[in-house]
């Protein structure tokens, strides 16, 4: 009957086995190590178990970590993220270069600091046309040259005032009372008919 020697590297001891199968499975079950020596039938030389041409491939192959499949469901967020953040940049300052843009000019200060440059309405009525914008109990109220306009006819009235009269100026008489949102529509009326300038005179 054939049998297979193994004993620990460089041990005067030996085991005896009555197959390679139960070599492999000593190493599998962790008794054996690959580097520990073994001896087939009619072989009188120590081999490393790893290094014996009945035994090499299996260990090998046992030794080799299964290799992991690659999840293709797998989405990698972060050019995502990447776009979205660019966007948000984006938005962020075309938000602000358009708040900007509504600003209002307000006439410039007098060296002598006793208050804003006084206009005479007089000296500009033929170059300017005037809105104004009150509340009316909850309600706001906007005119254009005394003429009450429905918030979302402020534009087109607006316009027709500058094609008859040819004024391109407008002077804006708003109550601090007037939601915000009331002035800003006014404003984006003017910019979008080509006023060229805001006389501002919010009141409170």
């Amino acid at each position: 009957m054939s049998s297979w020697l193994v004993r620990p590297e460089g041990s005067p001891q030996a085991i005896r086995l009555a197959s390679p199968e139960e070599v492999l499975a000593g190493i599998r079950e962790g008794h054996w190590l690959p580097s520990d020596e073994v001896q087939g039938p009619g072989e009188n030389q120590w081999r490393s178990i790893d290094t014996h041409p009945q035994l090499a491939d299996s260990v090998a192959e046992w030794l080799t970590p299964p290799r992991l499949q690659e999840d293709e469901t797998h989405l990698d967020m972060n050019p995502l993220i990447d776009v979205c953040l660019v966007l948000l940049i984006f938005f962020i300052l075309t938000i602000t270069y358009a708040s900007l843009e509504r600003a209002i000019d307000v006439p410039p200060l007098n060296p002598d600091k006793k208050g804003p440059a006084q206009v005479n309405y007089k000296d500009i009525k033929d170059q300017v046309f005037v809105v104004t914008a009150r509340m009316d109990g909850n309600r706001p109220v906007v005119r254009i040259e005394k003429q009450e306009v429905p918030i979302h006819q402020i534009a087109k009235e607006m316009k027709r005032i500058i094609d008859s009269t040819g004024r391109r100026e407008m002077v804006l008489d708003v109550d601090k009372a007037v939601p915000w949102g009331i002035v800003t529509a006014i404003l984006d009326a003017a910019k979008g008919n080509g006023v060229r300038n805001i006389l501002n005179n919010r009141r409170g």
